[in-house]
Order: C-alpha cells, then structure tokens, then sequence
C-alpha cells in the first residue's frame, strides 16, 4: 500500500512538473544542520568569541604610532635680539631676527609596551574560556535543534498516518454506499439501509479533510525547519513500524559528564572565577615602558641637511590608590554573580536527574502501550474481517460494520500514537545524555 502511494504521488508530481525528493531521517537532518538560522547565528557567536580572544591579546602587545608633518609659514615671526651697546650711552640696541623659517617638517615614531597589567592578563584568559564555551553553547544548540527535527519528521509521518487510516475508511464506507445503492436499485435492499450507507460515508469526509490538513501544516513546519523549497514535495520513507529498545540505566555523573548545557555552566563558572582575578588585579600597579624618536627640520627652502633628532625610552608606573569605592563594589558584584552560577549548577542537577526519571517514566509507559495496542490492533482486524463478512451475506446491519470499523481504525491510531510518542521520549532521552545529535539504533 505504502509502495503504491510513493509510486502515485511520484506519478503526478513527473506530470505536474514539480521536484519530489524523499528523505529519510538522517537525510532530513542534514538539511536542518546546513539550513538551520539558529546554527548559523550560533556558529557567528563562535566567530564573534575569537574576535573578541583576538582583541583581548591585542592589549598585551606593543602599540606602535608613527605621524608625519609639514607646516608653511606665510607671516615671518620676528623677535628682537640683542645686537650691540651704543658706546656713549651704553644703552643695549635691538634688532628685529627672523625666528622661524618659511617650512618646517617633523616625523615621530612612538611605542607603547605593557609590562605588567594583571587585568589584561586576566582579559585573555577570559576570552580564550568564552571562545571555548561559545563552542559548547553551539553543541547544545545543535543538539536541541536536531531533537526537535527527529521529533516533527516522526509528527509528519503520524499524521501522514492518521490521513491515510481516515481516508480509507472514508473509501470503504463510499464503497459501502456503492453496494447498498446498486442493491437498492435491484429492490434487495431497503430505504433504510441506502439512507444508513450514505450517512455512514458522509460523516467520515470532515474527519478527511481534517486530517489532511494536519498533515499538510507539519509538512509546512518540516520544510521551513529543513530550510525546503515550499513549492518541494517531501516524501518521507521512515515509518512507524520499528523503533529502538528501552535504553539502559545511566549513572548521573555520566549524564552530566556528557550534557553540553550542563558543561556550559561549568565553563561559566571557570568564568566567574576568571572574572574575580580580573577585578582583583585592578587593585595592582600597572607598568608599562615607552621608546619615543622624533625629527624635526627648518628651511626657507628645502634643505633638510641639518635636521635635529630626539630619542628617549622611559617606563611608566601607575599605582591605583582611590576610585571611590568603586572597585569594591566590583568584587562583592562577581562574588555574588559566581555563587549564583554555583548554585545553578546545584539546580541543574537536581534538574537533570528528575528530567531522566520521567523520561524513564515515559519511556516505560509508552512500550507498555505499544504491545497493548498491538494486540488490541491484532483483535479489532480479525473483528472486522468477520464483520465484513457476515455484512455481505446479510447477517450483520451496517451500523454494525460502521462500528467495527470504528473500532479498527481506533486501534490503528492507537497504535501508531504509542510507537510516535515512545519514539518522542527516546530522543528527548538522547538529547538528556548529550545525543540528541544521533540516530536512533535500527
């Protein structure tokens, strides 16, 4: 049947034009992987993190400045100088001298080195933690947006399943009506039952056309998480049909030793502590040495022959003594911040073992399920057949074959709704133990 539906939608998809493409899981979450917005912007988060290591190194290394200038004086500035004594009076004479010339050129080089600075130190190992802890961040990302891909592929194919329950037996009560009317046609049926046949067929087209539009708004949601062409039709090859066995009992420390969410508040603790160094340096002096050469010369033309150079090192010491209080204020701020990441980390513990246990919990429920909707399934197939046919030979009414076919098509449900939800626990466990990026076992 599955293969007869592949083949028909592949038939009129060739006619109509459009591309079909079937994926099974592992192919759909490539696509989630490779067009997922969220990745992309986590993966920008790394990328802003070693911006921001390389900027964070760029403050331990020397700052070198170089500038370059020429001036043109268009006003002589004159200065009066001491020429000579006038002999009889002995009154000192001046005269009017030029003291600048009409260019002047300069250059300069400086370099800035720091010595010792604590919280530049502290600065570049911070950033080179949260380069590393944007890394995790994107793990944990990753693996929750391909938990949520495994979990809506499985929807589509449920409801994909739920149409197709819904639509045959839609076909099979218009078949119905289709007997009754030809024997009603042929006076071997009554009124009644034509009336009862049409009903029977009827009721069941808003259940349908329901169910096809379930089906076709998860195939919308599948396509934009998968980042496929609206216009694309998507044939999904997974099936509810096999499904992987209850894992085994894990230790928490294992759990927590792999949870990529969990090492992120371990990193953001390294980071607190980071952080306090960092304050506490700022309570240190800070040196730094200094290397300065200029040049500078004077023409009334271009004569640059007798220039006059300068050159000095130096080292500078700066001792901090009073921010009002600021600083203070700083530490007791990271102080607290750590202890509220330590105490996170406490809760997300208590966290992590209450989210295995009910996923046990689901886990458990939900296989105890499947085997009780499977021979429940086994039960109403083998009903209904017998209610098929005693209906043909006339020995059962067709309120009767309506409700055994009723009951069928609930035990079908059933039984795809708990190997769905049992498939739905088991990858919300394997994003618990830090999998949610693999596939279930065949």
């Amino acid at each position: 049947m599955r293969k007869l539906i592949i083949s028909t939608l592949l038939a009129l998809t060739a006619l109509s034009g459009l591309s079909a493409e079937t994926y099974d899981l592992a192919g759909y979450l490539l696509k989630v992987e490779a067009n997922s917005k969220d990745l992309y912007l986590a993966r920008t988060d790394q990328e802003l993190a070693g911006v921001q290591e390389k900027l964070a190194k760029s403050q331990a290394l020397p700052m070198i400045a170089g500038s370059a200038g020429y001036t043109r004086n268009f006003i002589d500035v004159e200065q009066p100088v001491a020429a000579y004594a006038d002999p009889t009076t002995y009154e000192v004479q001046y005269v009017d001298v030029d003291v600048n010339s009409d260019n002047d050129f300069s250059f300069g080089v400086g370099l800035t080195q720091k010595i010792f600075d604590g919280a530049v130190f502290q600065a570049i190992q911070a950033s080179k933690k949260y380069r590393g802890m944007t890394g995790t961040i994107y793990e944990a990302t990753r693996q929750g947006i391909l938990t949520a891909a495994k979990q809506l592929y499985y929807q589509t194919v449920l409801l994909e399943e739920v149409y197709k329950v819904n639509k045959t037996t839609e076909d099979l009560a218009y078949a119905t009506y289709q007997d009754v009317k030809l024997k009603y046609d042929n006076e071997l049926a009554s009124e009644l039952d034509l009336l009862q046949a049409e009903v029977n067929w009827k009721i069941n087209i808003p259940n349908t056309t329901q169910a096809a539009r379930n089906r076709d708004m998860a195939m919308n949601n599948l396509k934009h998480m998968g980042g496929l062409e609206p216009e694309e039709v998507v044939i999904l090859s997974d099936t509810l049909v096999a499904f992987p066995d209850k894992p085994a009992a894990m230790d928490l420390g294992e759990v927590l030793g792999s949870r990529p969410d969990y090492q992120v508040l371990q990193q953001e603790l390294d980071l607190r502590e980071i952080n306090i160094k960092a304050n506490r340096a700022q309570f240190y002096p800070s040196l730094s040495a200094t290397a300065q050469y200029g040049w500078q010369a004077s023409d009334d033309g271009f004569d640059l022959s007798d220039p006059t150079d300068v050159f000095s090192v130096g080292l500078e010491l700066t001792v901090p003594i009073f921010y009002g209080g600021s600083r203070f204020a700083q530490m007791e701020q990271v102080r607290l911040e750590k202890d509220q990441t330590r105490v996170n980390i406490l809760k997300k513990q208590d966290e992590v073992q209450i989210e295995i246990s009910n996923l046990q919990l689901r886990l458990d429920e939900s296989a105890f399920r499947i085997e009780s909707a499977q021979a429940t399934l086994d039960t109403a197939r083998k009903a209904y057949q017998i209610m098929e046919v005693s209906s043909k030979s006339g020995l059962a009414t067709q309120l009767e074959l309506k409700d055994a076919r009723n009951n069928l098509d609930g035990a079908q449900l059933n039984y795809y709704s708990a190997i769905y939800d049992y498939l739905d626990a088991y990858f919300s466990w394997q994003q618990a133990i830090g999998e949610g990026d693999q596939l279930p076992p065949a």
